[in-house]
């Protein structure tokens, strides 16, 4: 059993790895708060456990940006790892489009403020730098939860629907 949960851990990071640096070269600004990244890391938070998710963020962070070219921060992996953990602890037993919806929400809200503190201390970006950028990430954060949510709400349901018609 630990096994299946190696590799299903080992195929979800390096899904969300693809994801990452695909989207990335697709939209080529960090400030569009996008992180479609996470729907892996969301999936492995609820079916394997937050220890699996939260390494698979680190990880999976880790080698998006040393494939990407771009510096490794350690102060980003952490928003990744919020990623892992929050849905890892709250939708562990209860799903459902809405609850998955807020759980996104509030972990968009709190990753988005993490990014901030490390923009802060990675970049010396000053407040009122990110108090310029700071609507529009706000404002995508909505529709890019909805996005995130729909998402990870369409891979739960056939998973759900054949666990229940297994014997």
């Amino acid at each position: 059993m630990e096994l299946k949960k190696i590799v299903l851990a080992s195929i979800l990071t390096a899904l969300s790895i693809v994801i990452d640096i695909t989207f990335n070269a697709l939209v080529p600004t960090q400030t569009m708060g996008t992180a479609y990244y996470a729907i892996p890391i969301i999936i492995a938070g609820i079916f394997l456990g937050v220890k699996y998710s939260l390494l698979m963020a680190f990880i999976g962070d880790s080698l998006s940006v040393i494939i990407g070219g771009i510096p490794f921060f350690p102060l980003f992996s952490i928003g990744a790892m919020m990623w892992g953990l929050l849905p890892g602890l709250l939708l562990k037993n209860k799903k459902g489009f809405s609850r998955i919806l807020v759980v996104v929400l509030i972990t968009h809200i709190l990753v988005t403020t993490l990014n901030s503190v490390a923009l802060m201390v990675h970049y010396h970006k000053s407040i009122t730098g990110l108090l310029i950028d700071l609507p529009l990430r706000a404002f995508l954060i909505i529709p890019n939860s909805i996005i995130i949510a729909l998402l990870v709400e369409a891979v739960l349901t056939p998973i759900e629907l054949r666990k229940n018609v297994e014997v």
